[in-house]
């Protein structure tokens, strides 16, 4: 895990994969703690990484930046990068799911936290305005009476796809605070307006 700094990022980029076959897990760790010290804190705009894993056994990279633009010139960059290239070469890329988000609000990544909950969805009617309105009263009546929520925020893939994210203190309880969504009067309304054949959530512990 690194944090490069404070600032709020405007983008952020999820990306789910599998080890290759034979790469251990200790391997695979450390050629991700060796991607983020020698590439990732070099790299303009970058500010927050880190590789989580979830009951599947799938790891992801967790990866927080200023733009859209420096997720696009870190890509190309680590092309060229021996540590990039180490990690990388562990990965099975025919495993790999990448997406990118953009971050429409001033959002913090928390200081403390071991969970990242990852959802997707599309809008039956896609009124982003209204799932705006809809998230911030979750955010405000609902995740804020949880001590275990870190943060939380909705980003936006493309024109119809959206993502649901929420950082909590540990797996069990954001997972619990999560299924309490459903007949929830504030929550609701949020699974009323996704087209529930379009969603899809993971929960993510961090691993590095």
């Amino acid at each position: 895990m690194i944090r490069v700094s404070n600032e709020h990022p405007k983008a952020m980029e999820f990306t789910s994969f599998k080890q290759k076959e034979g790469v251990t897990d200790d391997e695979l760790i450390r050629a991700a703690m060796a991607f983020e010290s020698e590439f990732l804190t070099k790299q303009p705009g970058v500010i927050f990484h880190c590789l989580v894993r979830n009951f599947s056994g799938d790891y992801a990279n967790v990866l927080f930046a200023k733009t859209k633009e420096d997720i696009s010139n870190l890509e190309k960059a680590a092309h060229y990068d021996p540590n990039a290239g180490a990690f990388f070469g562990m990965i099975d890329m025919g495993s790999v799911k990448m997406t990118t988000q953009s971050i429409e609000k001033d959002f913090s990544v928390p200081a403390h936290f071991s969970c990242v909950e990852y959802g997707s969805f599309s809008l039956k009617s896609n009124d982003y305005e209204a799932l705006q309105k809809v998230s911030e009263s979750i955010e405000r009546d609902y995740l804020s009476q949880f001590e275990n929520t870190r943060a939380h925020f909705v980003g936006r893939q493309n024109e119809n796809l959206y993502t649901e994210v929420t950082f909590g203190a540990t797996l069990g309880k954001t997972k619990e605070v999560c299924m309490g969504y459903i007949g929830n009067p504030i929550c609701q309304p949020l699974l009323d307006m996704a087209d529930e054949k379009s969603m899809q959530l993971d929960f993510w512990y961090v691993i590095a």
